[in-house]
């Protein structure tokens, strides 16, 4: 693949400043590699402090930030124009958390929250995202290496070793991996898809790895036990498939589904896992979603917040206190639900207003910026976050986060610096066309936080 003739703007406007004479800069090439590194570790959520959530991967950001504050290569809007969107949204749900902490006694866990929020997805952005094509195919590729890692890593300690109730095996046989949770495990594995589905498509690898890694992402799925885990892979790829594929492609795709799961019903005791037997193809044969892991209990917690709700229109109860004011004693499963209760209606609004950003992001790159791909990577990766937040409490670990980032990433760079061609190359837009891309490079035009001498190239 060619990167280096990457334009510095297209259509005459100012381009969105990405990427700042990088070789001419001491220091740039350890910044990406810490980058890469922060990525990579961002699944090892094992890899972490006791005293409080600080992990491996998080000491990598903290470096990276410094190096491209360092090279003078930081930015001040990753996002490019929904930057403004994606951190009002982040302040409306930090604050409003930290306010009703305040208000209901809980300064500690508040401010902790309010924290652990804010370096998320505030600070992660400035890593991961406004980069040139090269080093977001690098940091894409790094995340999904950690990912077949610990695929294979789960293979070997279930399969092979046959360990149970150790660090990566829970009694009952599921896989928790890197993670340590096993349905956390199960969506972060989904996750992937969206960025090998893209990754292949766009050229940046050859197209034939998107079956071996979209099988060995069902199999680790699969070795979890996780519901969750698996309705999050085939969401993600029938989403990218309609966003992308022709009708005929799309039939093709839905019947070779739908023949998979006959085999799987028919014959998935020959070869699957047997905590998915138990867990999964039990409910799927009978057809009684009762099966299907802690359904009903979620259900009863979920329906109890929703009560809960109509009493935190303002300020809610506070950061981790849901589990304190329920009659389960336990956080609802639900990250819509317990923000509302825990942080308030504005606090709900601004996680919305974060996913907002996102998905204006990708329509934005469909649109204006005339990449599909790219565009159809930001959407799934959004969607399926926004529908994984559905199964689950706080969303501020690093291994949810960076997987979404990465998936808006296609579309920033587009934005920024054009199309990429199927063979990995760029390609250059027709002159005085797509004037509403020029606009948001416009608009989103971001000095180096130090300003160059004009003895500096470039």
């Amino acid at each position: 693949m060619n990167h280096e003739a990457e334009p510095r703007s297209w259509g005459g406007a100012t381009p969105f400043r990405s990427e700042p004479d990088r070789p001419a800069r001491a220091g740039g090439g350890l910044e990406l590699w810490l980058a890469v590194g922060a990525v990579f570790l961002a699944p090892f959520n094992i890899l972490r402090v006791d005293a409080f959530y600080f992990t491996a991967s998080d000491v990598l950001v903290v470096a990276t930030l410094l190096a491209r504050v360092t090279n003078r290569s930081f930015v001040y809007a990753p996002l490019g124009a929904a930057t403004p969107l994606w951190n009002l949204g982040i302040m409306l749900l930090s604050v409003m958390l930290l306010a009703s902490s305040l208000l209901h006694g809980a300064a500690d866990r508040g401010v902790i929250l309010w924290a652990q929020y804010c370096f998320a997805y505030l600070l992660l952005p400035y890593v991961v995202l406004a980069r040139p094509w090269r080093e977001t195919i690098l940091l894409i590729k790094a995340f999904l290496a950690s990912l077949v890692l610990m695929c294979l890593h789960g293979i070997l300690v279930v399969d092979v070793l046959g360990e149970r109730n150790t660090t990566f095996v829970t009694g009952s046989g599921r896989l928790v991996g890197f993670v340590e949770r096993e349905n956390e495990c199960a969506s972060l594995i989904a996750m992937g898809a969206p960025l090998a589905l893209w990754l292949t498509a766009s050229g940046s690898v050859r197209g034939w790895l998107r079956w071996p890694l979209l099988l060995l992402f069902a199999y680790g799925i699969a070795l979890t036990g996780s519901n969750t885990g698996l309705i999050g892979l085939l969401l993600a790829i029938a989403a990218f498939t309609g966003l992308t594929a022709s009708i005929w492609r799309i039939a093709v795709a839905a019947g070779s589904g739908v023949g998979l799961l006959m085999v799987m019903v028919t014959w998935g005791r020959e070869f699957l896992p047997p905590v998915f037997q138990r867990r999964v193809l039990g409910a799927l044969e009978n057809g009684d979603i009762d099966q299907a892991g802690t359904f009903a209990g979620r259900m009863q917690l979920i329906h109890e917040a929703m009560g809960m709700a109509d009493h935190s229109l303002l300020f809610g109860f506070g950061a981790d206190q849901y589990r304190v004011v329920s009659a389960f004693h336990a956080p609802v499963h639900n990250a819509y639900l317990l923000i509302w209760v825990e942080a308030g209606l504005l606090g709900v609004i601004g996680f919305a207003l974060i996913l907002l950003s996102g998905v204006l992001l990708g329509i934005t790159a469909i649109g204006a910026g005339r990449d599909r791909l790219a565009g159809a990577c930001t959407l799934t990766a959004v969607c399926l976050f926004a529908a994984t937040a559905n199964a689950f409490p706080h969303l501020y670990g690093r291994f949810f986060v960076v997987p979404l980032l990465l998936g808006l990433a296609p579309s920033v760079v587009s934005l920024n610096h054009g199309l990429l061609g199927r063979t990995g190359s760029l390609k250059r837009r027709a002159p005085g066309r797509n004037a509403r891309a020029a606009e948001w490079r416009s608009r989103s035009h971001a000095a180096p936080l130090v300003p160059r001498s004009p003895h500096q190239p470039g």
